[in-house]
C-alpha cells in the first residue's frame, strides 16, 4: 500500500531507501542460514531463431514473497495509547510497498500484541519474563525505562550503541538528549525512547469557581504553584474546605494501583531517589517522614482521601470522580487528558472550560514543585539476536522514530513529543494541550534505572497503602518500617541519607 509511505516525514521516507536495501541484504543471509534464500523475481526471455520463427520461453514467473516475522510486545495500559504498537504495522506496510515495487521477493510480518486495561503493569512484566525463560520472549519490547538495569543485567536485552551510532543521522540525532539518559546503563544504551510524559496535578476550575475564586485566581493557581507559594498542605486545606461545604464528595484523587506517580510527594519533600555517580539509589529519610505524615494527614485528619484509595477501581476511584466534579484534585498524568477525551468522560469543550493542571506543589516553603517522567523505550531482545533479526528489529524502530508517525501517539494519548522536529509537526502543534503542559518537563525526574528499583517500588507502595488503610499504623511506625524493608531487602544498593 503506496499510500502510507505518505505518512513518513520526507527525511524517513528518503532513510527507508536505504533501509529497504539493506533489508533485502539482511533477508537474503537470513534465509540462507534457514536453508532457503528468498528467490528472485521472474522473467519472460524472448529469443528470435531466424527471421521466420519465433520462440516464446517463460523462465520461472515471480515467486511468492518469503516473510521475515518480526514479534513486538507493547502495552498501553490506557487505551488511547495503541500506536505503540499500530505504528509498527503502518511501517511494515510502508516498508513492504517499497520491497514489492523495487521486486524483492521478501516481507516483514508484524505480530504481537498491545496489551490495555485489565492487563496492568506487573502482568505484563511477568508474562515477559515467564516468556524470556522459556525462549519464547518478542523480539521488540516495550517497557519502562527503569526495567533497563534490571533487563540489561540479566541478559535480556542487547546493547544498541553500535545500531544508534550507524543510523544517527538518519533519525537519532533529533531525539532530545536528556531521553538518551534514561536509556542508559553502565555506560551503553539499552532502549530507544518511545514517548515521554509529566504528571500534573489536576483540579477542578468549576468547584474552585463554587468556592468563590475568581477567574483570575484559577489563572494564577499553576503560577503560584510553580512560584513554591503553594504548598502540599495548602492542597489539602483547598480540599477540605470544598469537601466541608459539599461542593465535591472527595478532595483528592490519586492512582489506584501500584506504580510511581506517588513519588512525586516525596520529591516535592526535598527527597532524592538517585545518586548517579554512585550507580545507587536513595532513601532521604527526611523526606520520607514528611511524605508518610503527609499521607496520613490527607486520610484521617483531613480526610480528603478515602482509606480505600490505593486498592480501588480505576472507574469508580480515579475517573469517575474527577471527571464527574466530585473530587477537587487528581494526580495523574499528562495521558489522562487524552483517556478522558477517548472514553467520552469529557469533551475537549469541558476539559478546557473546567480543568486545570499544575506541577505538584513543594511540601513545604523553601522546596520546589515537581512532577515525574516515565520514559516507554523499545528494546530489542536476545531473542531478536540470536535469529539473527536484531537489525530488521532496529529498522522497523527507525521507521517509528518519526516526528509525523510518533505524533499519532502522543496526540491521541496526551504524551509529550521526544523529537525536536515533533514540536514542530502539524498534528502536534495544533495539540493546546501538549503545548500548554510541556513546561513541566523543566521540572520532571526519571526513576532510578537500577535492577533492584522494582523492590524499592513495592516497598515504598506496601507501606503508603497500610498508612492509608490503617489509622493505627501511624506515620512514625510507618517509617521505622519502611527504612527497616529498604534496608534489609535493598543493603548497599542504596544510598541511606539524612
Amino acid at each position: 500500500m503506496l499510500f502510507l509511505s505518505s505518512q513518513m516525514s520526507p527525511k524517513i521516507l528518503a532513510a527507508t531507501l536505504l533501509i529497504v536495501g539493506l533489508v533485502i541484504g539482511i533477508a537474503i543471509g537470513y534465509f540462507i542460514g534457514m536453508g532457503a534464500a528468498p528467490a528472485a523475481p521472474g522473467a519472460t526471455a524472448t529469443v528470435t531463431e531466424t527471421t521466420t520463427v519465433v520462440t516464446t520461453t517463460t523462465v520461472a514467473g515471480p515467486a511468492k514473497p518469503q516473510t521475515i516475522t518480526v514479534e513486538i510486545w507493547t502495552i498501553g495500559p490506557d487505551p488511547p495509547s495503541e500506536y505503540r504498537f499500530k505504528n509498527f504495522e503502518i511501517a511494515a506496510d510502508m516498508l513492504n510497498s517499497w520491497l514489492e515495487a523495487m521486486g524483492a521477493n521478501v516481507r516483514v510480518e508484524i505480530k504481537g500484541e498491545f496489551y490495555v486495561r485489565p492487563v496492568e503493569w506487573g502482568e505484563y512484566k511477568n508474562k515477559f519474563y515467564l516468556a524470556a525463560k522459556a525462549g519464547k520472549e518478542p523480539h521488540i519490547y516495550l517497557t519502562g525505562h527503569e526495567d533497563i538495569g534490571f533487563l540489561a543485567e540479566n541478559g535480556y536485552i542487547i546493547p544498541l550503541d553500535d545500531f544508534i551510532k550507524e543510523y544517527w543521522d538518519v533519525v537519532y540525532y533529533d531525539v532530545i538528549p536528556t531521553l538518551w539518559d534514561a536509556v542508559k546503563y553502565k555506560g551503553k544504551i539499552w532502549g530507544v525512547p518511545q514517548d515521554t510524559e509529566v504528571r500534573p496535578l489536576y483540579f477542578r476550575k468549576d468547584a474552585l469557581r463554587a468556592l468563590g475564586w475568581s477567574e483570575e485566581e484559577i489563572e494564577e493557581f499553576p503560577k503560584k504553584i510553580e512560584a513554591g507559594e503553594i504548598t502540599l498542605y495548602d492542597i489539602l486545606e483547598i480540599a477540605k474546605e470544598a469537601k466541608d461545604k459539599g461542593l465535591v464528595k472527595r478532595g483528592l484523587v490519586h492512582r489506584v494501583k501500584e506504580g510511581y506517580d506517588y513519588f512525586q510527594f516525596y520529591l516535592g519533600f526535598g527527597g532524592r531517589l538517585w545518586d548517579p555517580e554512585a550507580g545507587k539509589m536513595v532513601f532521604t529519610k527526611s523526606a520520607w517522614k514528611k511524605t508518610l505524615q503527609w499521607f496520613h494527614d490527607a486520610v484521617w485528619k483531613y480526610e480528603v482521601i478515602i482509606p480505600t484509595q490505593f486498592s480501588g477501581d480505576w472507574d469508580k476511584d480515579f475517573h469517575g470522580p474527577f471527571t464527574k466534579g466530585e473530587a477537587l484534585f487528581c494526580s495523574g498524568g499528562s495521558w489522562h487528558k487524552g483517556e478522558w477525551i477517548e472514553k467520552g468522560l469529557l469533551s475537549e469543550d469541558e476539559f478546557k472550560k473546567n480543568i486545570g493542571f499544575a506541577l505538584h506543589p513543594a511540601g513545604e516553603p523553601g522546596k520546589k514543585p515537581v512532577t515525574l517522567s516515565h520514559p516507554l523505550v523499545y528494546t530489542i531482545t536476545k531473542r531478536a539476536e540470536k535469529e539473527g533479526l536484531a537489525k530488521i528489529c532496529f529498522m522497523l524502530i527507525t521507521l517509528i522514530t518519526d516526528p509525523h508517525l510518533n505524533s499519532f501517539h502522543a496526540i491521541k494519548s496526551a504524551h509529550l513529543a521526544i523529537l525536536f522536529s515533533q514540536i514542530e509537526d502539524s498534528r502536534y502543534t495544533k495539540d493546546w494541550f501538549l503545548h500548554d503542559v510541556a513546561y513541566m518537563l523543566k521540572y520532571t525526574t526519571f526513576i532510578p534505572n537500577h535492577p533492584k528499583w522494582g523492590d524499592y517500588s513495592r516497598i515504598v507502595f506496601t507501606i503508603l497503602k497500610a498508612v492509608e488503610t490503617d489509622k493505627t499504623f501511624t506515620p512514625d511506625k510507618a517509617f521505622e518500617t519502611l527504612l527497616s524493608e529498604i534496608q534489609r531487602t535493598l543493603g548497599d544498593a542504596v544510598i541511606i541519607e539524612e
